[in-house]
């Protein structure tokens, strides 16, 4: 702590208040219980209480902190019968000094601890524990960690939150793609006794075929608005993966420029040529994000730039806006065109013969224009929540901050005067455990 200590505090060392010695090198993980059953007690790996033990070496309150490894400083609370294995080190406090969740407060903060090593990081146990700690009295420890315990649950609670949030408008995005691709979207523009078909660039597959590929909320027997046609996806578009070519990693070094290089997930480089001039429609050809989803397997690509063979190259035709496309392919569950497990593939000839359901030019345009300010709304609202979820993640570590300074709680030294009576500040305390050796 930097200045001078809050009135009551005094200043030692974990080392005079706490005892600790590693793990038992002799417990293995991997020999020990996964599943917990009747006469087997807690074990505790470098992991957290992963394992289960026939019997138990540790008895009471304690703290096992993981001491090798990325997570190396990360706490967990013992308590009962139990046992640390390998790559773990037990710390127990003098319970007449320091209050054992206070203690796993300074702990389970992994920035707390002085660590060593780079490709196995490990913590120094006994450099961290001769640094100088400031100690409450006990009494003030008792209610830093009841105040801190309540604010970092409803941090952990809002973040939860904001995790949900995140996925609702994962799903609301998918919602949108799959009105728009099946006519929900734009039902209200559609007059009740319309019957034509679209007149399309291509002849329609027969209308018993796919009704709506992308309406998966209403399910696949959901019919095609009258005005629109079923069309294989081929018939919509030109191809141009003939004229793709593919430039390796290590001759982009040396071609650096100022045009995009497109693979299968969109821009991957830069390079200093072009093959494309003009408004396209790429889409990814291999990958395991075809049947993943993680991001776009579709997406538009304008200028000048250069494509590798990992994506399809196509122009709509005339009739067949190109943002409808987009939001169609990105609509699809592909599972049933795409061939192979370890890399999956969508080969142009699957890609052509994809069912697609096409409106009428005019509400293809609309379909985009009211998918697109709907997708605006969302990105909006998402980057609300990062920069919320971002603030939510500093939170814990102002709290904590604010707990070991003094600031998170009244003194004891306040609250004893408010009250009219005496207290035991923490020199007093600590005098008197040594005094009870």
């Amino acid at each position: 702590m930097s200045g001078p200590l809050p009135e009551g505090w005094a200043e030692t060392t974990l080392a005079s208040i706490c005892s600790h010695r590693s793990g038992s090198s002799k417990l293995i993980k991997g020999k020990l219980h996964a599943e917990q059953r009747p006469g087997r007690y807690q074990g505790f790996s470098a992991a957290g209480p992963d394992v289960w033990c026939d019997g138990w070496e540790h008895e009471g309150d304690a703290v096992v902190v993981s001491a090798v490894g990325t997570r190396c400083g990360k706490a967990f609370k013992a308590r009962g019968r139990w046992s640390a294995i390998a790559n773990t080190h037990v710390v127990w406090p003098n319970e007449r000094a320091i209050d054992v969740d206070y203690l796993f407060l300074h702990l389970n903060d992994e920035g707390f601890w002085v660590k060593g090593g780079s490709a196995q990081p490990f913590v120094k146990v006994r450099e961290t524990f001769e640094r100088p700690f400031s100690l409450p009295p006990l009494p003030e420890q008792r209610r830093i960690v009841a105040k801190a315990e309540a604010l970092l649950g409803e941090v952990d609670a809002a973040k939860a939150r904001l995790a949900r949030s995140s996925l609702l408008l994962r799903r609301l995005r998918q919602a949108v793609l799959a009105a728009a691709c099946s006519g929900r979207l734009t039902e209200d523009l559609r007059a009740p006794g319309a019957a034509a078909p679209a007149a399309g660039p291509a002849e329609p597959l027969p209308r018993s075929g796919p009704a709506a590929p992308g309406a998966s909320s209403d399910g696949p027997g959901r019919p095609l608005p009258p005005s629109w046609a079923l069309c294989p996806f081929g018939s919509l578009v030109d191809n141009h993966d003939g004229r793709r070519v593919p430039v390796s990693s290590a001759v982009r070094v040396r071609r650096r420029g100022p045009y995009p290089y497109y693979g299968a997930s969109g821009v991957i480089d830069s390079i200093d040529g072009y093959l494309f001039d003009g408004d396209y429609l790429l889409i990814a050809e291999d990958g395991a994000n075809l049947l993943s989803r993680n991001t776009r397997v579709a997406f538009a690509a304008s200028g000048r730039f250069w494509v590798n063979n990992h994506a399809h190259v196509v122009q709509p035709k005339a009739g067949v806006v190109l943002g409808y496309l987009e939001l169609l392919l990105n609509s699809l569950d592909l599972q049933h065109h795409v061939t192979g497990s370890a890399q999956p593939k969508l080969t142009q000839a699957a890609l052509n013969g994809i069912p697609v359901p096409v409106p009428p030019t005019e509400e293809q345009t609309e379909i985009v224009r009211r998918a697109q300010a709907l997708f605006a709304l969302a990105s909006e609202v998402e980057e609300r929540v990062a920069r919320a979820a971002a603030r939510a993640d500093r939170l814990p570590h102002t709290i904590l901050a604010r707990a070991f300074s003094g600031e998170l709680v009244p003194t004891e030294a306040a609250l004893a005067r408010a009250e009219g009576r005496a207290y035991e500040p923490a020199d007093a305390l600590l005098r008197r455990v040594r005094g009870m050796g």
